[in-house]
């Protein structure tokens, strides 16, 4: 005939139960955590970046020559750069409302918004690995899921590379703004498994998280209080062997 349980028992049997059964809720979601943070360790930022095989870094002629006399300060500059584009030498313009555009240097002839033509020239002037052709250069003014979203208007050039790199060129100032391949594409999606949110990718405080977050920690704790329990039975255990 079995005995009654005391009130301490059913608490704890109530408690082993809970922990149980959280424990196989939230275990998934813990195991996509481990198994995306492994994934994002191993992967080398430099190629998930894509900076083996593209050179993002501007070319900026050295001057000190004054404003030229086509430009005119009329307080909404913030820069006024000598850069080259494509291999021309081109002045860069930044006004304080964000506007940038790009001008000759001499005749102060607009050169903004850059032609498709010049943008997969300065594609691929900043291609640096295995030699490879453009195989679509298309504008883009709208978000592009969660591979480009702004500034616009853009380039999109792809390569003919195995990693389907796409750059994103400025139109206005002819900048690499970014550069997106199959690597990128698969980081992005494991980190949105691993931060939960998989339309995105940069909410880090969804209520998904918190409340998967708050399962953990509530296992771990109920974990404790059950091993703590289970301490006088051992010992009970102990002395009647």
């Amino acid at each position: 005939m079995a005995l009654p349980r005391s009130r301490k028992q059913r608490l704890h049997i109530l408690g082993s139960r809970f922990h149980k059964w959280l424990a196989l809720c939230v275990g998934i979601q813990v195991l996509l955590w481990m198994g995306s943070g492994v994934i994002m360790s191993w992967l080398k930022i430099e190629h998930v970046r894509s900076e083996h095989v593209i050179a993002r870094t501007p070319e900026v002629l050295p001057t000190d020559a004054p404003l030229p006399s086509w430009l005119a300060d009329d307080g909404a500059l913030v820069s006024v750069t000598m850069r080259a584009v494509n291999g021309r030498s081109v002045i860069e313009v930044r006004r304080r409302d964000g506007a940038t555009a790009l001008h000759d240097p001499f005749s102060g002839r607009l050169l903004s918004q850059l032609p498709a033509r010049m943008a997969s020239e300065i594609a691929q002037a900043a291609w640096k690995g295995a030699p490879t052709k453009v195989q679509a250069i298309s504008p883009v003014r709208t978000p592009v899921g969660t591979e480009y979203a702004g500034p616009f208007p853009a380039w999109q050039v792809t390569f003919a590379d195995p990693g389907r790199t796409r750059l994103y060129i400025d139109m206005s100032s002819g900048a690499v703004l970014a550069a997106r391949s199959d690597t990128w594409r698969f980081f992005d999606f494991v980190w949105g498994l691993h931060i939960m949110d998989w339309t995105q990718r940069d909410r880090i405080n969804s209520w998904w998280l918190f409340l998967f977050a708050l399962g953990g920690t509530a296992i771990t704790l109920s974990g404790f209080v059950l091993l703590a329990n289970r301490f006088p039975r051992l010992r009970g255990i102990r002395r009647r062997r």
